[in-house]
């Protein structure tokens, strides 16, 4: 693994293997695991398509799990950045104790936003208990400024008006705020439990007209079996991380709206 340049910020470890800039106007993604896995898989399937290029890692001796992840014969650190042209991703299939995520949503949005990112979409799904039942999935959205709501007009997603948010994207969602940062969060119908690529699709749909970037999502829903196979053991893990962060609670209606 060469590294060209490196930095830390907080208990985390930033490392670029090689330099890169980004056009205009620029976005990120940050696609951690959650609900269905659906960012986790839809952001896996972005870098397919788009060929976009590894260029950076994080890790954290405090927060994340002593593992490497071997790519192409190439060792990479747990939480991968790829970048290309105008877009920014940053992707990781492990999840956080609650205490490194606080940490990491603040430095995330620090170094997404000293690369000169102008957008920052988070990607998940918001579980629906009828789930099986549903063949139309709806997409929902929450934004944290006029400037991001303006990329919403004419697509088909829906305001998410009233509810509870639970988990690492909950996280991210407080600290653009504080920061001032031009967020959107995708929130595509799905398993809680299960992984689900058919989610993935119709969120990389919304994710496609936002950024203008045309993603044939054909190929993942041909695939869709056989990824939620492959993905069954990561998102074991994942259930039981977002138990202890209650995200049950994002079936209960607030009291007050």
């Amino acid at each position: 693994m060469e590294v060209y340049r490196e930095e830390f910020l907080g208990e985390f470890r930033f490392v670029e293997y090689r330099p890169f800039r980004l056009e205009k106007p620029a976005y990120a993604v940050v696609a951690l695991p959650d609900a269905g896995l659906v960012g986790v898989i839809g952001a896996w399937h972005i870098v397919k398509s788009l060929g976009l290029e590894e260029v950076g890692g994080i890790d954290s001796y405090s927060f994340l799990p002593p593992v490497i992840v071997v790519s192409n014969k190439e060792i990479k650190l747990p939480v991968r950045i790829f970048a290309k042209d105008n877009l920014l991703l940053i992707y990781s299939e492990f999840m956080l104790p609650q205490a490194g995520m606080v940490q990491l949503s603040r430095v995330l949005l620090n170094y997404v936003e000293r690369k000169g990112v102008e957008y920052v979409i988070l990607m998940s799904g918001i579980p629906i208990q009828n789930r099986f039942e549903v063949e139309k999935l709806r997409t929902y959205y929450i934004t944290t400024s006029p400037k991001a709501s303006e990329l919403l007009k004419d697509i088909e997603a829906i305001p998410f008006e009233n509810g509870y948010l639970v988990g690492p994207y909950a996280l991210l969602l407080k600290e653009s705020v504080k920061s001032r940062l031009d967020s959107i969060m995708l929130l595509t119908e799905s398993f809680l439990e299960f992984p689900d690529p058919e989610a993935s699709a119709r969120n990389i749909e919304v994710f496609s007209k936002i950024t203008g970037k045309s993603i044939d999502v054909k190929d993942l829903l041909e695939q869709a079996e056989v990824i939620r196979i492959r993905a069954r053991d990561t998102m074991k893990n994942v259930v039981r991380n977002l138990a202890q962060m209650r995200k049950e609670y994002e079936y209960t209606p607030p009291l007050h709206i």
